[in-house]
């Protein structure tokens, strides 16, 4: 007599016939729609009175009742509820806002990584003393009275200038944005100082600070050019070596994107750019010294006689006075443009910063310029 032995299944054997078993529901489920339809087609191509949206939907209809034709009179294409109009669904999707505030991130703030950032303690004006003339040695012979000499300086002076901003919003705006309006503000507040701060270290011409490309500037060599386009390989050799090379320790160039452009589209006897990774600025150098763009930089448009459009030297020979840095106070009692703050229930972000700006020594630059 045969034992009833038991039978082993594993799982891969039910996920193979589970598969197996899906595969051919869903083959027949399509013969079966494919007939219908094609069924469907051949029928209101025979009569072009019937109403399309009423015959699809009783396919639907037998698809999914099997030919149950009391469902052929109930199932039709209805009008779809949408997001669009209000009244059919609208008002139930909710627009998303996202927790950011999309800007364009511009670029400025590249001074105080470009100059020397001297602290001013607690004088509004700091005075440092620069070498006008060296001492001079002569050759002399025995028994000679030996001539004397002198060295002669004047100095650089500092002087701190205030520049502030305040902004003001209702108490109830930053508790409901989803965005965070004080970190928003914050964030714009430090970009627009930097921008500021940049016009004034590098385009200032004196209100209060005189900047870098100020044509007032005695530098120590200067190349004249008719234009940005105008300015050749030799002008740019000749603004390297119009100095001594021992100013030129640390020395970068420095100009505006758009000057940059022209002098990126100057090419060697091999049709090479002269500029090194000139498709990358923040890489490229030009006789081994690097490229900083500067958005304050004046352009390859400008015309102004004795503009300077391109700068060579180090940026230790300019200084930052640093009287105060950015300073933030939040703002609740104050009267601002004659609303009370705290009558209206409103915020002030108040933000101040004190410095000063001078060229040292104006002579360690070369520039190539507009002709005077």
């Amino acid at each position: 007599m045969a034992e009833n032995l038991p039978v082993s299944i594993t799982r891969e054997d039910l996920d193979s016939f589970q598969v197996s078993l899906i595969a051919d529901i869903n083959e027949q489920q399509e013969k079966s729609l494919d007939e219908k339809l094609k069924a469907f087609e051949t029928k209101f191509k025979a009569n072009t009175n019937l109403n399309p949206n009423e015959e699809m939907g009783k396919v639907i209809a037998a698809q999914r009742f099997g030919s149950k034709s009391k469902y052929f009179d109930y199932v039709k294409t209805l009008l779809p509820q949408n997001e669009t109009t209000a009244a059919d669904g609208g008002t139930l999707v909710p627009d998303v806002t996202r927790p950011e505030i999309l800007r364009l991130m511009e670029e400025f703030g590249v001074g105080r990584s470009d100059f020397r950032v001297l602290p001013m303690g607690v004088s509004k004006v700091v005075k440092i003393p620069r070498k006008l003339t060296g001492a001079t040695v002569t050759r002399t012979a025995e028994n000679t009275a030996i001539a004397d000499t002198k060295v002669t300086l004047d100095y650089v002076t500092l002087t701190a200038s205030k520049v502030a901003a305040i902004v003001a919003m209702s108490n109830e705006l930053d508790e409901d944005s989803i965005v965070d309006m004080g970190q928003y503000v914050n964030e714009l507040l430090a970009e627009s100082f930097a921008e500021e701060e940049d016009g004034q270290f590098y385009a200032g011409t004196g209100s209060p600070h005189t900047g870098l490309f100020a044509t007032s500037h005695t530098y120590g060599s200067k190349v004249q050019v008719t234009g940005a386009s105008s300015i050749t390989y030799g002008n740019l050799v000749d603004c390297v070596y119009g100095v001594k090379s021992n100013y030129l320790n640390g020395a970068i160039w420095r100009m505006h994107r758009t000057v940059y452009a022209e002098i990126a589209k100057i090419l060697d006897l091999q049709e090479r750019p002269i500029v090194v990774n000139a498709g990358d600025p923040t890489k490229a150098s030009l006789f081994g010294y690097p490229i900083k763009l500067i958005e304050s930089a004046p352009n390859a448009s400008t015309t102004t006689a004795g503009m300077p459009l391109i700068i060579l030297g180090a940026g230790n020979k300019s200084i930052i006075g640093s009287k105060r840095d950015l300073t933030v106070k939040i703002l609740t009692e104050a009267t601002v443009d004659g609303v009370n703050l705290a009558e209206n229930d409103l915020v002030g972000v108040r933000v101040t910063k004190r410095d000063a700006f001078a060229v040292a020594l104006p002579l360690a630059y070369s520039v190539i310029k507009i002709n005077e």
